[in-house]
Parts: C-alpha cells; structure tokens; sequence
C-alpha cells in the first residue's frame, strides 16, 4: 500500500482542490449575485476553472474529494456511505469508518480502501478504454494481497457503455454483467452512470446538508455540470455577435497578445503532453528504446529500439509527425523511415505490418501509420482532456509490442 507520507500529500491535494474551489466561489459570487438581481445567473464555479467533460481535474477530483472520509467537507463517511447505497453496492460490506480514498493510486482514477475491501472506480467521460486497462487495474491491487471476493470494479461511463473487450485483458463479463471472469477468477463488477447513480447520489448528498450554504451550491452547480455531460444545460442567455465585440474592444490588449502567441503556445502545450508520455514511457521502456523529444519540430516524439539488431528497426522508427508543421496539425501516428545518406528506402517496397491502431497502406516514407489517433484539434483535445498522456503511452507501447512481432519483407515484385 501506499506509503504515510503519499497519503498525506494525496490528502493536501484534496484540500487545495477546497481551497482554490472556495476561492474561486468567493470571487464568483459577487458576479453572480449581480446577474440573479438582472434576473441571470449562468455562474459555474467548476467550468470557470476546467472544461465540463475534464474527468480527471474536475470530476475524478470532486468526486474523490466528496467519498473522502477525512475530507473538508467534515461529514466524515456520509458521503461515502450514500454513494455506495446509490450504487447499490453497500451490503460489499466495506468498513466506511476506515476507508481511505485515493485519487490515480497505480493509475486508477479513485480507489477505495479499508484494507480488506477494495473499490476500483474508472471514471469515463469521452476518454476511449486502453488495452487491457482494467486487467491492469485488477493485477495492481492483487499484488496488495486482495482476494477477488474483496474486489469490485465499478465502470462509470455517461451512458452505461460497457468496458472494450481489449480493456479487459482476458477477462469475461458474465451474462449479467456482474461478474468479470478469467480463469477461475470472479471480480465483483457494475456499470454506473452520471445521470442515473450520480445525480441521484448528488441529490442525496444535497438533502443531507440543505443548512450549510455553501456546500449546497457547490453540489447544485456540480449538478448542473451533469447536465452539460448530457448536453442538457440550458444557458440563461446566449452570447451574442455583439458582446463578443465589446468584450474584444474592453480586452483588445490581451487578445491581441493570444493571437500574436496562438502558434508558440500551442506547440508548448503539444510539447508538454508528449514530455508527460516520455516520462511514463521511460519507466517501462528505457532498457529497450530510445525516446527522443523534438528530433525536428514537427516530430514531437521519436521511439527507437537501440538494443535490436532486427532490420526492421534499422530501417524503421515510430513517431508522431505533424503534416503541416507551421500549425501543428494533422499528426501521423506510425513507423517512418530512417532517412540518412546511405539508406535509401521507400517504404511502399516493403510488407505492410499488422498493427490494430495503424490502419493506412504504406506511403513513401510510412510503413504503417494512423491519421485518426488525433482526431479534430490535437491541442483542444489535450486542454479538454480527451488526450491524456497515460492513455497514449498505453496505445504506444501496445503498438511497439505488435510491432516487435513483425518480420519485415519485401514485396513481391509485379512484372
């Protein structure tokens, strides 16, 4: 388990989450009070701070910090108790009394713990399952010597989804979808949602402290958050063509300045996601590959395998690389060539690899790559939280690993 002084630190970092929350509602509220007496009021202090679908800043952090025990909110286990009612799970009899709540303990987005029980919650807004992630999940908290009867999986998803096959990693759902089943292994398993589990368990929690003010708003405006997930938030007013005009003429100096740092600030987000991959890559990889940052502008990561005298890697690297590189846009995701004076090398000459992410037919200089990995606005996607760098590190090293299986040949040659 994890050690004192991580507890702490995961405790602190709850508490700061309060903090800059109450900070923020205070500064708000004066706002806010201003539009409820022209009869608006579209306030929300979480959206001010993070994008409504943002699963790990905004609603892993909020619902942990709710189940915490020993959290701000000082209504000890309550919060915990109702949420496991809500879920229908409160007869898995663990001790709320005891139980502790961590937020990415060995990647999982909030576990819960009494020592005996174990919880894992996987929270998905638009985030896509990674290969074998659950698996993973279930392996972690094995090795702290939980028995499987003592497990439950709990699979959060907006509209009841159930988990990718290949997240499962061997596992089976039973016919029910209670069970995840692998040789002669039973984990405890249960989809929830937001709109069914967790508004009611919100509206539950509300109930309970209807007298402390604050915290009562700070649960109603989660709520409305909710609603945004299932696009069902109406605004009191829609912005019109023409207050985008004044608040451009009342913030022409900071806008002018965005615009003039657009490009720059992109590629320092970019380029921050990818530093954040090569660093959990790093702990798994480092004794095999080479993970190279920036080779060139427009290829803001490069993987080499430095230990294999395979050609394929003689000939072949895998990396990410921008088509147009003065915008940072439409990524390939794949193996390129070794471009150097000696090898000479089109990669059309070569078999195609099969690799379940890498679908397009070899050009001249991939010999297997994707275009949809990155769907839309690569940089939005990473500020909205729809790319995390885990889960990208989890579908590259799945990559290299079909990748390693690969034996490279030529194409026969067509009279």
């Amino acid at each position: 388990m994890e050690t004192e002084l991580e507890i702490k630190l995961q405790k602190e970092d709850f508490e700061k989450l309060f903090m800059a929350m109450s900070k923020g509602y205070m500064a708000a509220k004066a706002e806010a009070d201003r539009q409820r007496a022209m009869g608006k009021h579209d306030y929300n202090i979480f959206t001010l701070f993070h994008y409504f679908s943002d699963e790990v800043n905004l609603h892993s952090n909020f619902i942990a910090s709710l189940l915490d025990p020993n959290g701000d909110h000082y209504k000890g286990d309550l919060f915990l108790k109702l949420f496991l009612e809500m879920c229908g799970i409160d007869d898995f009899s663990i001790d709320t009394s005891r139980a502790t709540v961590f937020k990415e303990f060995k990647h999982i987005d909030i576990y819960i713990s009494d020592g005996k029980k174990h919880i894992i919650l996987e929270n998905k807004v638009y985030a896509k399952d990674q290969p074998t992630q659950i698996a993973r999940y279930i392996k972690a908290i094995k090795k702290e010597g939980a028995e499987d009867e003592d497990i439950y999986v709990l699979y959060l998803h907006p509209d009841r989804e159930l988990p990718k096959e290949n997240s499962l990693g061997g596992y089976k759902l039973n016919k029910d979808n209670t069970k995840l089943e692998k040789d002669g292994s039973s984990i405890n398993f249960k989809v929830i949602s937001y709109g069914k589990e967790i508004l009611e368990w919100i509206d539950k929690c509300k109930n309970e402290v209807s007298n402390l003010t604050d915290l009562n708003v700070f649960l109603s405006q989660y709520k409305d958050v909710i609603e945004m997930i299932y696009d069902r938030y109406k605004r009191i007013d829609e912005m019109e063509t023409a207050n985008l005009v004044e608040i451009f003429k009342e913030n022409y100096t900071a806008v002018s300045e965005i615009a003039n740092n657009y490009q720059e600030t992109r590629k320092k987000i970019i380029d921050g996601f990818f530093k954040n991959v090569k660093d959990i890559l790093e702990n798994d990889l480092k004794d095999k590959y080479s993970i190279e940052l920036n080779s060139v502008a427009y290829r803001p990561i490069v993987i080499k395998n430095t230990t294999s005298q395979d050609e394929k890697w003689k000939k072949f690297y895998f990396t990410v690389e921008f088509q147009k590189s003065s915008t940072y846009s439409e990524p390939f995701v794949g193996f390129r060539k070794v471009e150097t004076g000696e090898i000479k090398i089109d990669a059309r000459n070569f078999k195609k690899p099969e690799i379940e992410q890498l679908t397009k037919e070899p050009t001249e200089h991939f010999l297997a790559y994707s275009d949809k990995i990155f769907k839309e606005d690569i940089c939005e996607n990473i500020i909205k939280d729809k790319h995390n760098p885990e889960d990208f590190a989890g579908t590259i090293k799945d990559i290299l690993e079909q990748f390693e299986k690969y034996n490279l040949s030529q194409k026969p040659k067509q009279n």
